[in-house]
């Protein structure tokens, strides 16, 4: 049982991490990691391993801490769901159109824009109009 769980986890943080794993797979991941820790109400992960630097420094610049935003908007979310389509990349930047809903929200076309960061594949902005166009200013 114990293996069995080590290989799920091991699993999982490989394709959060890339290991092997296209760029398409990697967007992919990073954005269903962000509507997992956003269900959660894990605004740890959210800050850490999710947005992109330059959102946080946004944040920061705005007065406003990200664990702190982050609370805000977690408790603004009940029971996230969200369909990932069409997946653009073009260079260091990528775009996801996804369907978003929530507990009470109506569901919504949305394109989920990502950065390549040090780090791997990081979100730069929620909720942009879907365009479906990686190149958008963030």
């Amino acid at each position: 049982m114990r293996l069995a769980r080590g290989i799920v986890v091991l699993g999982a943080a490989c394709a959060i991490g890339g290991c092997g794993a296209s760029e398409r797979q990697q967007v992919q991941a990073k954005v269903e990691q962000f509507v997992t820790a956003t269900a959660n109400k894990d605004t740890r992960t959210l800050c850490e391993q999710v947005l992109a630097p330059s959102l946080l420094e946004r944040l920061s610049s705005a007065g406003i801490g990200c664990e702190r935003a982050m609370r805000i908007f977690v408790q603004s979310v009940r029971d996230p769901t969200l369909r990932i389509g069409r997946i653009t990349i073009s260079g260091h930047r990528a775009s996801a159109v996804a369907l978003t809903g929530a507990s009470g929200q109506r569901s919504a076309l949305e394109a989920i824009q990502l950065v390549m960061a040090g780090q791997g594949w990081r979100v730069t902005s929620l909720g942009s109009p879907a365009a479906g166009s990686a190149s958008s200013k963030n």
